[in-house]
C-alpha cells in the first residue's frame, strides 16, 4: 500500500475517485480483515499449525471460510489490497493489487496446490473438485 501510495506521489497520479466513493474501500478492506482472521483462525482451530511455512497444519483444513474457497487468505489479502487503493484512491496501489493478483494465480497457486497434492493426494483431490480456487457459489437446488 505505501509502496503504491508513494508511486502516485512520485508520478504525480491524480485521485481517481471522489471522496464519497473512496469510502466504498471500507467494505472490501473490512471483508478482507475478517476473512483473514476466520482463514488464520481455521489453521490454529482445524489443523493445529499456522499459515506458514515454519508451521505447517498437521491436516488438510477444508473448515471455516476453506469450506467456500480453496485460498481464502490470498482472498482477504487482494480485499484489503483493493479497500487500501479505493480509500487512498490510488491508482497505483489497484495497478500492484491486479500486478500481485497475477503473479498469485500464475505462480505461488499452483506451487502450493502441487505441494498440497503431494502431502494430502486423494484427500485433497476431493477437496479441489467440491471448493473453488477463490470463491465456491452454490446452489440451493444442487445441494
Amino acid at each position: 500500500m505505501l509502496l503504491g501510495f508513494s508511486f502516485d506521489r512520485i508520478l504525480g497520479l491524480p485521485i481517481w475517485i471522489g471522496r464519497p466513493w473512496q469510502l466504498w474501500g471500507l467494505v472490501p478492506l473490512t471483508l478482507g480483515l475478517v476473512l483473514e482472521a476466520a482463514g488464520t483462525h481455521a489453521f490454529w482451530k482445524y489443523g493445529s499449525g499456522a499459515p506458514n511455512p515454519v508451521a505447517h497444519p498437521s491436516r488438510l483444513v477444508t473448515e471455516g471460510p476453506y469450506a467456500w474457497s480453496r485460498h481464502p487468505l490470498y482472498l482477504a489479502r487482494h480485499l484489503i489490497l483493493l479497500g487500501a487503493a479505493l480509500l487512498l484512491a490510488s491508482p497505483s496501489t489497484l495497478a500492484l493489487t491486479v500486478l500481485l493478483f497475477i503473479v498469485v494465480e500464475t505462480i505461488m497457486i499452483p506451487r502450493e496446490e502441487g505441494r498440497l497434492a503431494a502431502r494430502f493426494a486423494e484427500p485433497y483431490a476431493d477437496y479441489r473438485t467440491r471448493v473453488s480456487k477463490w470463491v465456491t457459489v452454490r446452489r440451493r437446488d444442487r445441494e
